[in-house]
């Protein structure tokens, strides 16, 4: 007989678990184009693979789980405690420099907003990046020639999230 009262509440359980999910909604900057990529770009010196390891370092030293790495496009995601994430693109630049741009987004309820403070950027990546690489770092100059930003990938935690990345083809295998 308890097995029947039980029953309404398991129904009811999944019920819930197949309802709709609302959708992540993002908030980009405010600021402008010009002023959000002079905050999220540095010229480092050295070559671009050498930057990069310098760059996961950094990432791993500030307590970030890489949850991307993508060498030959040159982009690093990851994520520190579930609410700020963090994506970097590593280009080559002139004469053994690399332009590094960093890109990060802080995680509310059903929001993401993309962190548009100077300070957060220079006091929270490239500071430590500099000291990391032992290399002293420069403001980007304010042309095209700097990388696109790239919205930092989430960690797969649902089921169904690993099961559909699981399903995904990987483009990182693709040839030209």
């Amino acid at each position: 007989m308890k097995r029947f009262r039980i029953l309404p509440f398991v129904l009811l359980l999944a019920l819930g678990a197949c309802v709709a999910q609302p959708k992540m909604e993002f908030i980009p900057s405010k600021k402008g184009a010009v002023e959000l990529r002079s905050m999220q770009t540095r010229i480092v010196p050295g070559d671009d693979n050498t930057v990069m390891r310098g760059v996961v370092a950094t990432l791993h030293d500030l307590g970030y789980r890489i949850t991307r790495a993508e060498t030959g496009a040159g982009t690093v995601s990851g994520t520190r405690l579930t609410t700020l994430r963090m994506a970097v693109v590593v280009r080559p630049g002139l004469a053994g420099q690399s332009i590094v741009r960093a890109n990060a987004t802080v995680l509310a309820p059903f929001r993401e907003a993309q962190v548009d403070d100077p300070a957060f950027y220079r006091d929270n990546f490239f500071t430590p990046l500099a000291a990391m690489t032992g290399r002293q770092l420069a403001d980007a100059p304010e042309s095209n020639s700097v990388p696109d930003a790239v919205r930092p990938i989430a960690e797969i935690n649902t089921a169904a999230e690993r099961k559909a990345a699981a399903k995904a083809p990987d483009k990182t295998d693709a040839k030209p």
